[in-house]
């Protein structure tokens, strides 16, 4: 599944493009919209996108500024220029800001979704870490690596030296730095890993997330693999935590493609003082060994997810998924229910997400969300004397406006008509 930000001021062409791209059969994509440049890096900030289609002539926040912002934060996107204007220009701007394509609105669907097939073409071609696992053969270095390994992991587990005092950077060939607290991320593999392998999937790792994310792997079992983590940016911890959890399908798609290796990853994204760092190690550990599935559809989940299982369904931790979720979804009818959203909440990736609730319970999370926002404004109509427009927002409609529509479109009358009398709930 590749995430997609359509951004554009006008409302009906970002809507109608939206639809188009959910009920294309030619792609599995996750749909998102944004209305202006400023809301697209407002999500571009939490969540990492595959390819950004947008609009060139926005007021405010331009899409060259927006291309450019993207190419600064997220180097491995690929941006699509939709535009009505044929001009010179434009063009040219689009080509600086390495725009992947720059199409005309005027030009069809078709066009655009060539213009996607290329960017997916692209982005599957450099994830391929063929030339990361030849690398990792040819690599002379990898005592160094192992030896780098083991310094970082007695500096997690064992905070002082035999001689009491405590390790210094100066002392530790590392890009971590020991003034800093660290994120700690685990990886369970199908099969016993070699050291090759290891290396190649750490070194494919690096590649994808060093812009934002330094690395180090201090822990390798037969299996599993962990990392510590630390944003290169201090103060932009929110997006590097985004970049983790953004890599986690691409890196185990590819590696499952060039290594016959399957993994899945669970990630402990609080920041920990090295010091305080030998609980939630072994507990990561602990969770990597006996309760990941390496062969699970989970890409990543947070440690969150097993935390908040119950210790009688740790042989199946998928079992109560399904009741947490709808019991949120219930409970925040007015918030944020995107898939990225819901997903944050029960610390899951997306894709796996929405696969796994569809095979669960035979519905999709747009037809139960939708179905649950009916159901509670129906009841609000009909028990209460809140207006529409303060009923609107309570079920996750921004205006009345849009939601007297979709209202419409379910239940065949409008909100009014509904509170006097006609129509029924289905």
């Amino acid at each position: 599944m590749y995430r997609v930000l359509v951004v554009d001021d006008e409302e009906m062409i970002t809507d109608s493009l939206a639809v188009m791209l959910e009920e294309t059969e030619e792609f599995e994509l996750d749909v998102y919209k944004a209305y202006s440049g400023t809301e697209a890096f407002r999500l571009l900030n939490e969540y990492q996108f595959d390819i950004v289609i947008s609009d060139i002539c926005m007021p405010g926040t331009t899409g060259i500024e927006l291309a450019k912002g993207i190419r600064q934060k997220w180097p491995l996107c690929r941006v699509i220029f939709q535009t009505g204007y044929d001009e010179f220009q434009y063009a040219r701007q689009a080509i600086q800001q390495k725009v992947a394509h720059y199409i005309l609105k005027s030009e069809g669907d078709e066009v655009l979704l060539e213009a996607i097939g290329e960017c997916i073409r692209s982005i599957e071609k450099d994830m391929d870490v063929r030339d990361t696992l030849l690398k990792a053969r040819e690599e002379t270095r990898l005592y160094k690596a192992m030896l780098r390994r083991n310094l970082v992991r007695s500096l997690l587990l064992e905070q002082k030296r035999p001689d009491g005092r405590n390790w210094t950077a100066d002392r530790l060939d590392t890009v971590l730095r020991v003034d800093r607290p660290v994120m700690l991320l685990a990886g369970k593999a199908t099969q016993k890993l070699t050291d090759e392998t290891a290396l190649a999937i750490d070194m494919a790792i690096r590649e994808k997330i060093s812009y934002a994310v330094k690395s180090e792997t201090v822990w390798t079992d037969e299996h599993v693999m962990i990392w510590a983590l630390q944003p290169a940016d201090t103060e932009n911890l929110q997006h590097a935590q985004a970049v983790v959890k953004g890599m986690a399908e691409g890196i185990r798609r590819v590696i499952g493609q060039t290594l016959n290796v399957s993994v899945t990853f669970v990630f402990h994204e609080k920041q920990i003082p090295w010091d305080q760092a030998l609980h939630p190690f072994e507990k990561l550990k602990a969770i990597a060994q006996t309760r990941l599935k390496a062969g699970s559809q989970i890409a990543m989940a947070g440690v969150e997810y097993f935390e908040e299982e119950p210790e009688e369904n740790d042989a199946d931790p998928e079992k109560t998924f399904v009741s947490r979720l709808m019991m949120y979804i219930t409970e925040h009818l007015d918030g944020d229910l995107s898939l990225c959203a819901l997903s944050e909440k029960l610390h899951l990736n997306p894709s796996y997400l929405s696969r796994r609730f569809k095979e669960l319970t035979g519905r999709t999370l747009t037809e139960v969300i939708l179905k649950q926002r009916m159901e509670t404004a129906c009841g609000l109509l009909k028990n209460t004397s809140y207006r529409i427009s303060e009923i609107a927002p309570m079920v996750g409609y921004e205006t009345s406006a849009n939601f007297s529509k979709v209202f419409k479109k379910v239940m065949k009358v409008t909100p009014r008509e509904y509170r006097d009398g006609e129509g029924t709930l289905h």
